[in-house]
């Protein structure tokens, strides 16, 4: 195994992964746990369904290690080594500069947000208050206030921002960026997964490729899969933390919520300004990381010199 990246199948072990199969097993998985609460709740006549906070991060919680265990699976059966995709933390890493990197995505993320859907908030503004509703209506002391038992739901939310990076980073990172590379290379790989997640969660598709291309980057980069989780915990740490104080110091309950953002767009000015030489300037300096090998051949690699190099 060479540090270039491994293009034919024969050689690929990413190549032997089918990610539909993955997506197809996590919908036949919804659907049968859909089927269970249906059950459950006609039986002992409580309310379990969606519109239920607690049962929302519960059930995400048992997804994401369902769909951990899944991918676990595919790599054991195409011969991926777990090691080489998830490599080693760097020694001496800046860890600094690494949690500034996590602040400014966040506040480049809410600037971002804010002054793409002000214009819109005037063309299309029934589609634009829905978005905001169900962004404060997500937020965690509003959803708790709604769930049967806010305790439960503050436990499950905060298992949810440990497991939901492990999530990310294997199946929205990890293995797609192996994977679609070895068919279309790394730039398009990248590219690929960014709009797709873009397009399923298109409420807030700049904060999701915004996370995820930095993440590309710093997992190309550090060779780690361990940083990007723990750049994606620190991310969903700024993100609550901004949540908390958006409910505390915004009172948007009573007033109008669609005059209350316009009123804002200010601040979303702020945070861009603020955020962007950062955010960008990263990209920018790092773009051409993403060109090299991947960490699964580069760890790899690597790996096989120091094995050599002993014997010798």
């Amino acid at each position: 195994m060479t540090l270039t990246n491994i293009r034919f199948p024969e050689d690929n072990p990413f190549a032997r992964i089918k990610l539909r199969h993955i997506f197809g097993w996590l919908l036949l998985c919804s659907i049968a746990i859909g089927f269970q609460l249906a059950i459950i709740s006609s039986i002992w006549g409580i309310r379990l369904d969606n519109t239920e906070p607690f049962v929302n991060a519960l059930l995400g919680a048992y997804v994401l290690i369902l769909s951990l265990s899944l991918f676990w699976r595919e790599c054991r059966l195409a011969g991926i080594e777990i090691k080489y995709l998830i490599g080693k933390v760097p020694e001496r890493y800046q860890w600094l500069p690494f949690v500034g990197l996590a602040i400014a995505s966040v506040v480049f993320s809410i600037g971002v947000f804010r002054i793409f859907y002000y214009p819109l908030s005037f063309i299309v503004p029934s589609f634009v208050e829905r978005i905001l509703t169900e962004n404060r209506n997500s937020r965690i002391l509003i959803a708790a206030s709604k769930s049967f038992s806010p305790a439960l739901y503050y436990l499950k939310f905060a298992l949810n921002q440990l497991i939901d990076p492990v999530f990310t980073a294997f199946f929205l990172i990890s293995i797609p960026l192996h994977r679609w590379a070895a068919k279309w290379g790394n730039i398009t790989a990248i590219i690929a997964i960014c709009l797709l997640l873009g397009t399923l969660a298109y409420q807030n598709f700049t904060t999701i490729i915004i996370g995820l291309l930095i993440s590309a980057i710093l997992y190309v980069k550090t060779r780690s899969l361990l940083v990007v989780i723990i750049f994606r915990i620190l991310r969903n740490i700024s993100f609550t933390i901004w949540n908390l104080s958006e409910t505390i110091f915004f009172n948007t309950q009573t007033a109008n919520i669609l005059d209350t953002f316009r009123s804002q767009v200010q601040l979303g000015v702020l945070f861009f300004a603020l955020s962007a030489p950062w955010v960008i300037g990263f990209i920018y300096k790092n773009w051409s990381v993403l060109k090299g090998p991947l960490p699964y051949f580069a760890n790899a690699a690597e790996a096989e010199k120091i094995k050599a190099d002993s014997e010798t």
